[in-house]
């Protein structure tokens, strides 16, 4: 049995006993040192944050619909609705005064939209899988068949902090190469060419993708820009050449952002392999191969990012080394490589042209 101590405290009759477990105390302690409360915390935050965001909570407190009066919980349970709110605010994303209700300098950095986006990316496109991480690990669930990521938040949330960090890259990689149509090799959302058509007048270009919904994004997208007369978009494999639309061939440019290293689960070969049968499609000025460059650290989330590439069976991308080690395998050589110098994820672009002949 544990040892009691008891102190008590009389009050409107009633008698109150305060049990100290010594044990217990010391337990509980070792318990909030841990970090397991922060974890929890931080699990329930990220999918609160995702859902009123989803219901449109976020956009209403925002555009100042941010009472009950005004409408803010209009469609909603409100009795959950309202309890999340008082949970945002003791959590401090939220505040509340004269039953109006605004984010918190916290919340506005919180629900930005880089800080959305990363947490869609694992949450949304990403929790299938790692909801799942038990069953993949033992066997009972095989990835790609029973387990998937959700292909159409990947699209949107990547194109996210695409638009932001890389499209400018892109652009400036480009110039001076005398390309203005390109082809974008699992173009997910469309972003990038969208971007590249809105900096270009001349520009044009293709995309494809294996996703029905991230190609159906990308010509919504095209269309809101008011861009779709320049670009085309198609359901097909970026890794077979010969099955790609013909308007995939007129291409002078070619785009691999984010999708060569997944190859490397079979081996440096299976990269050389493909990078070759894109050195082999003619009449290419460039073959852009962006790719991210985690250091398997703590840092930015990178072992996060690890750790769902090691779930969805992908190949673990690697640093610049590796892969200028690999150009040196191929028919391509690498002229240069471009990179952030300070923020964004970490990530490399590295532009290729086919090697004179000897």
């Amino acid at each position: 049995m544990a040892d009691y101590e008891s102190a008590g405290y009389m009050g409107s009759g009633v008698e109150m006993l305060e049990l100290h477990d010594g044990k217990g105390v010391v337990t509980w302690e070792e318990f909030q040192l841990s970090g397991m409360p922060e974890i929890i915390g931080s699990i329930h935050l990220g999918q609160v944050l995702l859902a009123v965001s989803e219901c449109g909570i976020l956009d209403r407190i925002r555009t100042g619909r941010n009472s009950v009066k005004a409408g803010l919980l209009e469609g909603l349970n409100s009795r959950i609705a309202e309890n999340l709110l008082r949970y945002l605010e003791v959590r401090g994303v939220l505040s509340q005064w004269e039953e109006e209700y605004r984010l918190t300098r916290k919340g506005e950095l919180l629900t930005g939209e880089i800080p959305m986006a990363r947490l869609g990316f694992y949450l949304e496109a990403y929790g299938p899988v790692t909801g799942k991480v038990g069953d993949l690990l033992t066997g009972r669930a095989t990835y790609g068949v029973d387990v998937k990521r959700a292909g159409g938040p990947l699209s949107k949330h990547c194109a996210t902090v695409f638009a932001r960090y890389y499209t400018p890259i892109v652009l400036e990689a480009m110039r001076g190469r005398g390309a203005t149509r390109a082809l974008d090799l699992g173009c997910g959302g469309g972003q990038l060419l969208v971007d590249a058509c809105l900096n270009d007048p001349g520009f044009s270009g293709v995309g494809i993708d294996l996703a029905p919904e991230a190609v159906a994004a990308a010509q919504d997208l095209a269309r809101r820009n008011g861009v779709a007369d320049r670009l085309s978009f198609f359901v097909a494999d970026a890794f077979a050449p010969h099955t790609w639309p013909d308007a995939c061939h007129e291409a002078e440019t070619l785009f691999a952002i984010g999708m060569l290293h997944e190859h490397f689960r079979d081996g440096e070969q299976a990269v050389v392999d493909v990078l070759n049968t894109y050195a082999d499609v003619s009449g290419r000025k460039m073959l852009l191969v962006g790719e991210p460059e985690p250091r398997y650290d703590d840092r930015e989330n990178d072992s996060d990012f690890f750790l769902v590439h090691v779930l969805t069976d992908q190949g673990i991308p690697q640093d610049r080394h590796s892969w200028l080690r690999v150009f040196e395998q191929t028919r391509l050589e690498c002229r240069r490589i471009l990179t952030p110098a300070v923020a964004g994820p970490r990530m490399c672009f590295y532009d290729l042209a086919p090697a004179a002949e000897d």
